[in-house]
């Protein structure tokens, strides 16, 4: 009697498990905490969930989400490893925008090619919706933040 108990009760352990995995990504309530997730996701090559993190505008400036997935996708591809480390964050205007400058290197490894690493440091803008913040892609918002 107790074995049958103990599968339905490993089987709700390990669909709680994927839900807590799962809810790692996307965009967050800190901006620092979106480019975190981005580029985590860039590094897991799931290029359609980057897609979720773009600012609305963006993705229609940019033609929608599955553009914005292959615009990342052809930068990104190779990518096996991110090291990513926030300088600065600040918010120009409360619960509209902000702006997150950061180092970054990423490691890329083509097929057959030895691996190589690349800065990829920057300056990103952010936009605030329902209680997130996402990124607004380069050149579909306006002046390029500075801090």
């Amino acid at each position: 009697m107790e074995y049958e108990g103990a599968m339905p009760r490993a089987v709700l352990l390990a669909a709680l498990g994927l839900t807590l995995v799962a809810g790692c990504g996307g965009p967050k309530g800190s901006p620092e905490g979106t480019i975190k997730s981005f580029y985590s996701t860039i590094e897991s090559q799931d290029w359609m969930d980057l897609a979720e993190m773009v600012d609305p505008d963006s993705l229609s400036k940019s033609g929608g989400p599955q553009r914005v997935a292959a615009f990342y996708y052809s930068v990104f591809q190779d990518v096996r490893d991110i090291d990513l480390s926030i300088d600065e964050a600040l918010v120009t205007r409360p619960d509209e925008e902000a702006a997150v400058r950061f180092k970054c290197t990423a490691t890329f490894r083509a097929l057959g090619q030895m691996p190589y690493d690349r800065d990829c440091s920057d300056t990103i803008a952010l936009r605030w919706h329902d209680g997130k913040w996402y990124i607004v892609v380069p050149g579909t918002g306006g002046l390029r933040p500075k801090l």
